[in-house]
């Protein structure tokens, strides 16, 4: 077996169990944001899940590539389908950039501004269509209106890459590091401006209520730059390595899919690690079906 072929099984299981993760945060994130106390955090967390999975449904089916060494459905590189899945991805990636400021504002104006009005239910929601939007329209420019260059995976340097044209400049790279340096930019920003807020409330005297509040706002602060810092980790080796990596080591590239992946799966690992929302939400759900399933059996059991 090929090295190519261990590292697709690899690409392909960290994927899998990123997407199974997701999916299983997915329904408290749903209860707690849309349908219990309409939290905007939760809300974002939703919309930072949904671009985690466009991204892994993209690298899902590209690690299947590997493993198979040939362009799986697309058939080719650049063929119409392997665009539109480039597409795909980055609608994904452009959500996720524009995301990152979206959390890092919010934890500005709730812990730094003390404002917990501005990011209402329906501004957050506001807020993600306008995203939605500005990442669709981004993306359709970068892989079917800019002369070059479309986004691909690519099975030969085991990664994804932009098909340059010679002597064509690239509007579709400028588009996508403009948004990530702007929106790194921005979370920087305001997470240096929270971590000086923080520092200073704690040199203070603060009620049990109001301490008990910042903690859960510290512990919500740190979920959003974890997945921050996961996030700056993929789009800078996506930028760097092209220049330090030489053309005849192209297995050094395959860090990218896989930092892809944990940056796609930070948001889950970290809800369900961090969060005692989430994992309360989920013993609970665990614990009713182990009861609904007793109750079950006990009832077909049952003497008549």
């Amino acid at each position: 077996m090929s090295v190519k072929w261990f590292i697709g099984m690899s690409s392909f299981t960290l994927t899998s169990t990123a997407i199974f993760t997701n999916f299983l945060i997915l329904p408290p994130i749903l209860i707690l944001g849309f349908s219990n106390k309409k939290n905007a955090t939760y809300v974002i967390a939703f919309f930072n899940i949904i671009s985690d999975l466009l991204m892994l449904s993209v690298n899902f089916h590209f690690s299947a590539s590997l493993i198979a060494d040939r362009y799986i459905l697309s058939e080719e590189r650049t063929s119409n389908l392997s665009v539109f899945f480039g597409w795909v991805f980055l609608v994904g990636w452009f959500m996720e950039s524009l995301i990152q400021p979206v959390m890092a504002v919010n934890r500005f104006t709730v812990i730094t501004l003390n404002r917990q009005d501005v990011f209402t239910f329906y501004r957050t929601i506001f807020i993600f269509i306008l995203i939605i939007a500005v990442a669709s329209a981004a993306a359709t420019f970068s892989q079917y209106i800019f002369p070059c260059c479309i986004f691909v995976g690519d099975i030969s340097i085991m990664s994804y890459m932009a098909v340059t044209i010679p002597n064509v400049y690239s509007y579709s790279k400028l588009i996508i590091l403009s948004f990530d340096l702007f929106c790194t930019g921005i979370s920087t920003v305001c997470y240096a401006s929270v971590f000086i807020t923080i520092r200073n409330a704690s040199k203070g005297i603060e009620d049990a209520a109001n301490s008990k509040k910042r903690k859960q706002d510290t512990r919500y602060l740190l979920q959003f730059v974890f997945i921050s810092g996961f996030y700056i980790a993929a789009w800078s080796l996506f930028y760097v390595l092209p220049y330090i990596v030489p053309a005849d080591k192209p297995i050094f590239y395959t860090v990218v899919p896989f930092f892809i992946t944990l940056n796609g799966s930070s948001n889950s690992i970290i809800f369900l690690t961090y969060n005692t929302e989430i994992r309360k939400f989920l013993k609970f759900s665990s614990l009713r079906n182990k009861v609904a399933s007793t109750t079950q059996i006990a009832s077909v059991t049952a003497p008549a």
